[in-house]
């Protein structure tokens, strides 16, 4: 698979964890993704489905629906306290899905997610 990530990712550790968590989904590693999640995460993707709690999120990560990427483009991250963003690509067998990820850390200090709000678009 094809990575590209921002070069500065490893002066930050939140930055450092939120492209590992990207590199993590492209991979379709739902043990590797677990790591990052609060027992309590909800992970809400715009106009599809809401998820509660880490086991519903595992769930959907162990679908069919949930596949390998081809190659992943990370164009942004930005981390400010509790809060961080992610705006980047990736490319799939059949699509590419151009994407904007806000996340929620319990606090300023943790590095657990309690919240992911995906925007998620096909392009051509």
């Amino acid at each position: 698979m094809k990575i590209t990530v921002p070069k500065d990712c490893d002066n930050a550790p939140r930055r450092r964890m939120i492209r590992d968590l990207n590199i993590a989904f492209a991979n379709a590693d739902s043990k590797e993704m677990a790591e990052f999640f609060h027992p309590d995460i909800v992970w809400e993707m715009v106009g599809n489905k809401t998820l509660n709690g880490i086991a519903e999120v595992l769930a959907f990560l162990g679908t069919a629906t949930f596949s390998k990427a081809n190659a992943l483009n990370l164009e942004v991250i930005i981390t400010h306290g509790k809060f961080a963003s992610a705006m980047g690509s990736m490319r799939f067998a059949k699509e590419t899905i151009a994407f904007n990820d806000t996340y929620e850390f319990t606090s300023a200090a943790s590095s657990k997610l309690k919240k992911i709000t995906s925007f998620a678009i096909s392009i051509k």
